[in-house]
């Protein structure tokens, strides 16, 4: 029997049982999260984690630092956690202010609370992404820059300050 009849025969199923699924394969369906995805769930996240600690905070008066307390009452935000997303939640000593840090890929994002009051809310974008971008209460740096000159020496020193502007938040 002449084995090299059977050679292309045998070429042409290799190449379909191992190499043309591997090239059709692609992502089918989209399962993994877009970059504008991410960005939009990472901005949806922060909106909940402060809702669900405001919720906390009417009725026990105090905000928790306990992601698990903050899931256990909002379910959708168990989802969004799954971005990933790194989360640091901080309380003052008396449970009567707050600190969450949510950060993926994408933003970065900073919320405050001191008693009913949202005290500071910032944005930082980490990756530029095309279609989302950091909402309107972002912290935006300015710069300013010194030159003083002696007669011996010059020096330049530039300053950087934050301004943070936050929106009304709507009465409920």
């Amino acid at each position: 029997m002449d084995m090299r009849r059977y050679l292309p025969i045998i070429l042409i199923a290799f190449v379909a049982l191992f190499i043309l699924p591997q090239l059709l394969k692609g992502n089918k369906g989209g399962k993994a999260l877009s970059a504008k995805d991410r960005g939009r769930l990472t901005i949806e996240a922060i909106g909940r984690v402060d809702q669900a600690e405001q919720k906390l905070f009417a009725a026990k008066g105090a905000y928790t630092a306990s992601l698990s307390d903050l899931v256990a009452g909002d379910k959708v935000l168990a989802s969004q956690l799954t971005i990933p997303l790194d989360v640091t939640l901080s309380t003052g000593d008396d449970g009567k202010s707050y600190v969450a840090q949510l950060t993926s890929d994408i933003f970065s994002v900073v919320q405050a609370r001191t008693g009913e009051k949202s005290t500071s809310r910032s944005c930082r974008e980490i990756k530029p992404t095309a279609g989302i971008d950091c909402p309107d209460f972002t912290a935006r740096p300015t710069t300013t820059t010194v030159t003083t000159t002696t007669p011996t020496t010059t020096a330049t020193e530039t300053v950087g300050t934050i301004t943070v502007t936050t929106p009304k938040q709507p009465k409920k």
